[in-house]
């Protein structure tokens, strides 16, 4: 996956390279009053945010960064998640991607509602998510239960420890996750922490329906034509 590529081959296209770009922090303020485990919020994760002419783009990352200058530069720094960041709201300021904006408050249990909603009505069974999102598995679980929900995660923290109910197994396991599941949800932050073609290709080798979800994965999604899963990103 040659992220740095595709925003070279866009930024050269659309002359964009000495455009100024401002990368840093953000935090989307999540409600936490039922949900206390979202990694934004335990500080295992951060959301970095990249500005470009008025729109904005976006990679979890477990390295928080600060950056002003031109994209140009971020293509020589060549950090992946600068460079997914600076993707993403390229696309977005090219209107070639959306929702590459997170969600706030409550809204992630809104998206897991949603997306609970969309799978029951396509009559999955089981469900194998990989990397961890307490919203997401927390609703999922309520609407096919424990025994139909299969998690991954990279985390230490989180491996091994049963969360609302599924004991979370490590990413080293995902070969079987995916054998095991009816369709795979995986998280858009695989592009940055180079797991992404890996869990694509056992998808496609196990003919395995896979939705990335997430702002992290927006214009990747696009660019390479992935189902992508995000109902209320902006």
């Amino acid at each position: 996956m040659n992220v740095k590529k595709f925003l070279e081959d866009l930024v050269e296209k659309y002359n964009l390279l000495d455009e100024k770009v401002v990368i840093k922090v953000a935090d989307p303020k999540l409600d936490t009053k039922r949900i206390k485990d979202y990694p934004l919020v335990t500080g295992k994760e951060v959301l970095l945010r990249a500005y470009l002419k008025g729109c904005k783009g976006e990679a979890f990352t477990d390295k928080p960064i600060e950056f002003e200058g031109t994209i140009r530069e971020v293509l020589e720094r060549n950090n992946i998640q600068e460079l997914v960041a600076v993707l993403n709201a390229v696309m977005k300021y090219l209107n070639l991607t959306d929702k590459t904006e997170h969600c706030k408050g409550d809204e992630p249990e809104r998206c897991a509602k949603e997306l609970a909603k969309m799978l029951k009505e396509e009559n999955i069974k089981r469900v194998g998510i990989i990397g961890f999102q307490p919203a997401f598995v927390k609703e999922l679980v309520k609407t096919f239960g424990a025994e139909n929900v299969i998690v991954s995660d990279l985390n230490p923290e989180n491996v091994g420890k049963v969360k609302y109910g599924v004991k979370v197994i490590h990413g080293s396991n995902n070969e079987e996750l995916i054998k095991k599941s009816d369709i795979v949800l995986a998280t858009g932050s695989t592009i940055v922490n180079g797991t992404f073609e890996e869990i694509y290709n056992l998808a496609k080798k196990y003919n395995k329906r896979i939705i990335f979800y997430g702002t992290t994965i927006a214009g990747i999604s696009k660019l390479l034509n992935l189902e992508r899963f995000c109902v209320l990103g902006r």
